[in-house]
């Protein structure tokens, strides 16, 4: 068996949040009012996770039709 792991202090644990979360606001796309109407066609288009509907659409607006 393997030792347990050191336990980070609580400055350290609340430092590391900090930067994941900043890592992930970075990627955060914020809709605004719009939210009821992409959640609307997300299942209108039979999508389970949001990010199958942006990949969806980024790739319409990229590759002509």
């Amino acid at each position: 068996m393997e030792p347990p792991q050191p336990r980070c202090p609580d400055g350290d644990r609340r430092r590391k949040r900090r930067e994941l979360d900043a890592r992930r606001s970075k990627c955060r796309i914020r809709l605004g009012g719009h939210l009821e109407q992409w959640c609307r066609l997300k299942e209108q288009l039979g999508f389970a996770l949001h990010s199958q509907l942006a990949k969806f659409l980024l790739d319409r607006s990229i590759t002509p039709p």
